[in-house]
């Protein structure tokens, strides 16, 4: 896979400045009918205000503790990586978690994955342990897990660049990391669906 750092804005389009603050959150738009009557038959579906998504970021870490480095390394059977790359330009440096079996010889297909959460929630180690049991183990394939900023802190196309500045980073540095540039699979759950999608339209628009 070839990546590309810097892309040209398409035609029609204003180039965003990276250090523009962001615009004052108002209230969200309305769901379109159709959505809006689905969701009136789950009882109990209640879109949060901003003010509860702290407490409800607080909570979901809680029913799924954060595993140590350590525990993901399963003593000795995956390599685990936590690294700081390059963000966005002029943006913050994002992280990302690099995971192989320990015993993996060669380079090995690599799942770029974004995790879920509905854009608010979660962080990169979100479902890790169980792609690594899974996938890992089970098919030989290496995982990087990003971790992008998240809504309505940091609107879009926020999170999207976040995870596209990950994958170049990965796609240029996948031999030294073991992995295999030209099999590179970009995955995500729920909210990762929509950002997997989003980086993939993105590394066909600008070249990758």
């Amino acid at each position: 896979m070839t990546a590309h750092s810097e892309a040209p804005t398409p035609a029609g389009q204003v180039a965003a400045s990276p250090r523009t603050a962001p615009a004052p959150l108002g209230p969200p738009p309305p769901f379109d009918p159709e959505l809006a009557a689905v969701l009136d038959t789950f009882p109990g579906v209640e879109v949060p205000s901003l003010e509860e998504i702290p407490a409800m970021r607080g909570t979901v870490l809680g029913n799924f503790p954060v595993p140590t480095l350590d525990e993901l390394r399963a003593g000795g059977e995956f390599e685990i990586e936590k690294r700081e790359v390059p963000g966005p330009a002029g943006d913050p440096d994002i992280t990302l978690y690099l995971c192989r079996p320990a015993d993996a010889t060669g380079a090995i297909p690599v799942l770029y994955h974004t995790h879920g959460g509905g854009m608010i929630l979660g962080d990169a180690l979100t479902g890790l342990p169980q792609m690594l049991d899974e996938w890992t183990r089970d098919l030989g394939i290496g995982i990087v897990s990003v971790e992008y900023r998240l809504a309505p802190e940091h609107p879009d196309p926020a999170p999207v660049e976040d995870c596209y500045a990950g994958l170049v980073w990965t796609a240029e540095h996948a031999a030294e990391l073991g992995f295999d540039p030209e099999r590179i699979i970009i995955g995500g759950g729920s909210a990762g669906g929509g950002l997997a999608a989003g980086v993939a339209l993105a590394a066909r628009d600008r070249g990758g």
